[in-house]
């Protein structure tokens, strides 16, 4: 992902910017750096309300290195339950691959062997380049990022300890109860408060996920609604509602946003436990939970700020989603998913609830029964070959530009497509779909400054959308 260069780097920053940062409680370097007390061994994020002394302040690079220093997590920041940063600006992609696959990996058996594998490096460069850049090494990371999880199931659900536990990625309780007593100095059954959680039904879970303010909930909601998946999932004009397979029926997720606007509230139905840490990961990537929006134009109204790039729940579903809308109108498109979901996905609800058919049922399907073109059902199902045998990842640590060539190698797959997908399935905050045509009017006519916007081209396609494609959409260019 190319890097956003709107702040100082971080390493060229003195004391003296450190305390100007806290003290303005400056939004665009919230997630990269944290602030510790001694006075009172808290931390918190620069944004946070608190001001303590200067001579009090202990810099902290992650919150894995302000906990092994032995600081608690401040109660009003939560910069345990912060969102994360879309990019880091380390200087050292292997950080930013290394966070992202410790983030897609979550809930597995993660090793440091196989992260630094996968990155092509040695292990024991990968806990250098950690260590230099985030005060930590990646088992660190990965234990905290673990209680931080069960930190949170514990306090927002009345979920068993030992489930929990084990949910969080912690292979023995024994040992989740001595990380977690060394972290938080009480264990884990005395951690958890004994109010009531109101609105919790006996099957139900509901847990917050923290978004920056502004953040234009509507619009995204639009968004996912025009291009929702029949029998997959339903969008209303306040709520996000997915259906998830599984073994017997199916589970539900629904996701709305509080009243503060601060957090979207996660709702759980009939969901294992041991599924949430990947959940999570997948929400926070569909709804972009991660953007700061402090790093777009400061000329944008409050609301236009909050703007926001949909990522996919399930990458490949999208992508597919994407090819089908080639040269199509919206409508007609989510008319031919529909048809391709009735026609190769499979009923887990009396042909009412469906689950995506899989690159294996694709690679071979006779697409063009649902009424499109062959060039279309070929690329889909070139697509769908490619990723079944495990010559494309849908993975948020791949080279951007190697995965821009390789979707352009596929016959079919033209510009438009692949910056669509490298948008929506790969998070890439600079992908500019120029041919689009709502996007092409909107330049034309200098709708936008374009110079505002450099390394968050998918903002502005989206910022464009948003606020110019029913004008734009009724009238030529001039």
């Amino acid at each position: 992902m190319r890097m956003i260069r709107y702040y100082k780097p971080m390493k060229q920053l003195t004391d003296s910017d450190y305390w100007q940062i806290i003290l303005r409680r400056d939004p665009r370097y919230d997630g990269r750096f944290y602030c510790g007390v001694t006075t009172t061994r808290i931390y918190c994020r620069p944004v946070c309300p608190a001001r303590p002394k200067p001579e009090n302040i202990v810099i902290f690079k992650s919150p894995s290195e302000a906990e092994k220093a032995g600081y608690r997590a401040c109660l009003r920041c939560r910069p345990d339950l912060a969102p994360g940063c879309k990019s880091i600006n380390t200087g050292e992609n292997i950080v930013n691959n290394g966070l992202r696959l410790i983030e897609e990996t979550a809930g597995d058996n993660q090793s440091v062997e196989l992260i630094a594998q996968t990155l092509g490096v040695s292990e024991r460069h990968l806990r250098r380049v950690f260590d230099k850049h985030l005060g930590a090494s990646p088992i660190e990371i990965i234990q905290t990022r673990r209680l931080h999880l069960a930190k949170q199931l514990i306090l927002e659900t009345r979920q068993p300890i030992s489930e929990i536990a084990f949910a969080s990625g912690f292979k023995s309780i024994r040992r989740f109860n001595e990380s977690f007593k060394a972290s938080y100095r009480v264990p884990p059954s005395k951690f958890r408060s004994k109010k009531s959680l109101p609105g919790q039904k006996e099957n139900e879970i509901i847990l917050s996920l923290l978004v920056r303010k502004p953040y234009d909930f509507l619009s995204v909601l639009s968004f996912l609604k025009r291009h929702a998946a029949h029998g997959i999932e339903k969008v209303g004009t306040d709520f996000y509602e997915r259906y998830i397979p599984g073994k017997q029926s199916h589970s539900t997720v629904k996701v709305t946003i509080n009243k503060k606007q601060d957090a979207l509230l996660v709702s759980l139905k009939d969901f294992e436990l041991g599924r949430i840490c990947q959940l999570l990961v997948k929400l926070r990537r569909l709804f972009d939970v991660d953007h700061n929006p402090a790093h777009l134009p400061q000329t944008l109204q409050n609301r236009q700020a909050g703007v926001r790039v949909p990522g996919s729940f399930n990458p490949f579903e999208v992508a597919v989603s994407i090819i089908l809308s080639q040269l199509i109108s919206i409508k007609q498109a989510t008319g031919k998913l529909s048809r391709l979901i009735q026609q190769f996905g499979t009923p887990i609800n009396n042909k009412t609830l469906y689950r995506f058919p899989t690159p294996a049922e694709l690679m071979s399907a006779e697409i063009e029964v649902i009424g499109i073109t062959k060039s279309k059902a070929a690329a889909i199902r070139a697509l769908s070959c490619i990723v079944h045998k495990k010559e494309f990842h849908f993975s948020y640590s791949s080279d951007l530009e190697k995965t821009r060539k390789q979707l352009l190698s596929i016959k079919g797959i033209g510009p438009w497509t692949t910056e669509m997908i490298m948008m929506r399935c790969f998070s890439d905050a600079d992908a500019l779909p120029e041919n689009d045509l709502i996007i092409k009017r909107a330049l034309e006519q200098n709708l936008v400054d374009e110079a505002l916007w450099k390394t968050n081209h998918s903002y502005m396609t989206h910022h464009i959308w948003n606020e110019f494609a029913e004008t734009l959409s009724k009238r030529k260019s001039t």
